[in-house]
């Protein structure tokens, strides 16, 4: 995002030398003077902004500001710095959490061990396959150049619960075959290898979805990579850890018979197999049922809208206050002031800075005088807060609703969410200016009819008055001239002067204007009186009033033109009101283009936060595809049948029944993080499928029939699938519940 990565309002800051900050950072320093205002907690002060270096880490660059600004209070005691916005700081809170997580889904998987087991060694023997392969997984991080963000953390809190999976199945097993009478080795041996074929395809199913990432483009793949890899590199270590360390540590720690009975989940396991023999007898109604879920989840689901991300707790707020036009600098500093009152009074603001912004400043200094100005403010929270950013953001809009001016808050100067634009804008396209400003009105019209939209612009608020001339042609041949002869007279007369030579000197380059004393100012009332030389009927040259030739119109112009792929353009823009979904409104606005007759030779297209969910959302629907492809054929490898693999496939469906049902019931839009949960769900799902069908192939292979089978395979089963389930579940729950910070 384009938002600095650092911002400090400094309060009395008297003599003080350049910063030493140029290795790392970009300074831009704000002098505070009489022209301009900028103020923190009440007071005068001057604002820094550092942006980094690329090739920088955020957090390290941050760090070494504040140890600079440290040193330099120590050092002079009448400096005083307050932070005002730092990614550092928002950075370090959300990795904070997102460890939080970890740490706590792993403590609740390892509860899931002792309780369904009943015994601490085989928990043990799991308890220390974790720290193993999450470190193996940030080593292989390391030498991949991935650091440690947002999005690879997410990576490895998701992979928290998956990565005893692998090692759940082995123990589990190891653990069984103890339990029937085998010798320690030998069932460390034969409970590891019954099982190898399972989990290693199970461990490529889960990391072949990530594999189409590298076929994507666009933000999905910017923001997505570092997570594919982070879980692949810790999927990868766990497998390595099932099949070598567990089935090791396994023949150490169960030398002991394993006699423990299991009254509960032996009878969980004979109603289980009962219920299957039910199921087994009506196989379409529960194919029928199976699918009608997930035809009404699906319909749940999408009632809910769209969104590119969902937004985002943190400590840190923006607003900006525009005035009426016109307004003084005198008038504009006392309901700045005002406003910084008011907001003072909130219980969990701690800081509050405000200035007039860069556009503004310009505009005090001469450019447009009667144009807006803007007052932008950040706003720093306690990290204790007892109101959500929604919530405070709600009270400082109650709180200035009587000033008269226009308010506008950003509930997060870090919302990844910025990443996908923001609200709804229409582009529309042609070449006539007249006919483009009429179409965007008509386009504002009808983005202010639909329900959910704020704030409407037909892009064109900065008009500018301009005077055209309309040539009357018949008047111009009597005089025998053209069109073109009257425009290239006054693109003479209008053109600046152009340089005519260049002095060069050691030092510079000056380039030399030649101007004729004849030269002018025009203004409106010259360009009026201006003559030009014609030809009269007696073929007499004489110099003819502009004003006979051409027709003098005042009109309201653009104040800029814009251009794509050669194209004019203007952008109607509209935002999204509180409470509403931009994926349902962005629906609704399109209903009513499509009924829009756009003039031929002109092109009405859905842009901004629209178009970067829908584009986000066909490239996750590519992946998904491709991954579910890449995940049948490594089954098929995997058991050399066809058939298998299809059957597993069809869990795949009910896997997002689920995922769907969980965003309907949790008030959630469908979002593009959601969808690549989609993605990575889908390989998940399939791995106790594989455990399943594996051992059933392994009974039917020794003899037992195939309905038998399945009974038997999902009785044994039953455990592992369970845990590992369990387990993959509880450590995103914290996630899952939004604990934390971001």
């Amino acid at each position: 995002s384009q938002c600095p990565d650092l911002v400090i309002l400094d309060l009395h800051m008297e003599d003080l030398d350049p910063i030493k900050l140029s290795d790392v950072a970009d300074v831009v320093m704000t002098d505070n003077s009489d022209e301009i205002y900028a103020t923190v907690n009440g007071h005068p002060g001057v604002m820094l902004t550092m942006q980094k270096q690329s090739g920088y880490s955020t957090g390290t660059v941050s760090n070494r500001i504040k140890e600079k600004f440290t040193e330099l209070e120590e050092t002079k005691g009448d400096i005083h710095f307050i932070k005002m916005m730092d990614q550092g700081v928002y950075i370090d809170m959300v990795v904070d959490s997102v460890i939080q997580n970890m740490l706590s889904g792993a403590a609740l998987a390892i509860l899931v061990l002792l309780v369904f087991l009943g015994s601490f060694r085989p928990t043990l023997v799991i308890a220390c396959s974790i720290p193993i392969s999450i470190m193996t997984a940030i080593v292989c991080m390391y030498f991949s150049n991935i650091t440690l963000n947002i999005i690879s953390l997410s990576g490895l809190a998701l992979g928290i619960g998956m990565l005893v999976d692998n090692s759940i199945v082995v123990i589990e097993n190891i653990y069984r075959l103890r339990s029937e009478g085998y010798s320690v080795k030998k069932a460390a041996v034969e409970g590891a290898s019954q099982v190898a074929g399972a989990i290693v395809a199970s461990t490529l199913t889960t990391i072949c979805v990530f594999a189409p990432i590298l076929f994507t483009e666009g933000i999905t793949r910017q923001l997505f990579v570092d997570m594919g890899l982070t879980i692949a590199y810790s999927l990868v270590a766990s497998l390595v850890v099932a099949l070598t360390l567990v089935p090791a540590m396994a023949a150490g720690l169960l030398k002991k018979g394993t006699d423990k009975k299991h009254r509960i989940f032996d009878k969980i396991q004979n109603a289980y197999a009962l219920l299957l023999r039910g199921a087994l007898k009506v196989k379409f109604l529960v194919i029928l049922l199976a699918v009608g879920i997930l035809g009404l989840s699906a319909k749940l689901a999408v009632s809910k809208g769209t969104e590119f991300m969902g937004d985002m707790e943190s400590t840190q707020m923006s607003l900006t206050l525009t005035t009426p036009e016109g307004s003084s600098l005198a008038d504009t500093s006392k309901v700045a002031d005002e406003a910084i009152q008011r907001i003072e009074t909130l219980d969990d603001v701690e800081d509050i800075g405000a200035m007039i912004s860069g556009n503004s400043m310009m505009s005090m200094m001469g450019s447009g005088s009667g144009s807006n100005r803007e007052v932008s403010m950040y706003v720093m929270l306690k990290e204790d807060k007892k109101l959500s950013n929604d919530e405070l953001a709600a009270a400082i809009l109650d709180q200035t609703a009587d000033l008269d001016w226009e308010v506008n808050v950003q509930t997060s100067n870090m919302d990844m969410s910025s990443l996908g634009g923001s609200g709804i804008s229409v582009m529309i396209k042609g070449r006539e200016l007249d006919k483009l400003k009429e179409i965007a009105a008509d386009v504002a019209d009808i983005l202010s009819s639909v329900e959910g939209t704020q704030n409407v612009s037909d892009g064109i608020e900065e008009k500018t008055v301009e005077m055209r001339l309309v040539v009357d042609k018949n008047k111009a041949m009597s005089y025998q001239l053209t069109t073109a002869q009257i425009y290239q007279f006054l693109q003479q007369k209008l053109a600046e002067a152009s340089s005519a030579t260049t002095l060069s000197t050691e030092s510079n380059d000056y380039d030399v204007l030649v101007i004729s004393d004849a030269d002018e100012t025009l203004t409106r009332d010259k360009i009026r009186e201006l003559t030009i030389e014609g030809t009269n009927a007696d073929q007499k040259k004489e110099d003819v009033p502009l004003s006979e030739l051409v027709e003098f119109v005042d009109t309201e112009g653009f104040s800029s033109i814009n251009r794509d792929a050669q194209n004019r353009y203007v952008s109607a823009t509209a935002e999204i009101a509180d409470g509403y979904n931009i994926g349902l409104v962005s629906a609704e606005v399109e209903k009513k283009l499509a009924d829009y007759e756009v003039p031929k030779g002109y092109s009405v297209t859905m842009k901004g936060e629209d178009e970067t969910i829908n584009d986000a959302m066909g490239q996750v629907m590519k992946m998904m595809i491709l991954a579910i492809v890449f995940m049948y054929l490594i089954m098929v490898a995997q058991f050399q049948s066809l058939r298998s693999p299809f059957i597993i496939m069809f869990t795949v469906p009910l896997a997002f029944t689920g995922g769907l049902l969980a965003l309907w019931m949790a008030g959630m839009s469908v979002s593009v993080i959601a969808m690549i949960g989609f993605v990575m769900l889908s390989g998940i799902i399939v791995n106790n499928g594989i455990v399943f069908i594996d051992y059933t192939n392994q009974l039917m292979a020794g003899g037992m029939p195939k309905k038998e089978a399945l009974v038997t395979a999902g009785k044994t089963r039953l455990r592992p699938i369970i845990m590992t389930a369990l387990t993959t579940i509880l450590g995103l729950f914290t996630l899952a519940m939004g604990v934390g910070m971001g």
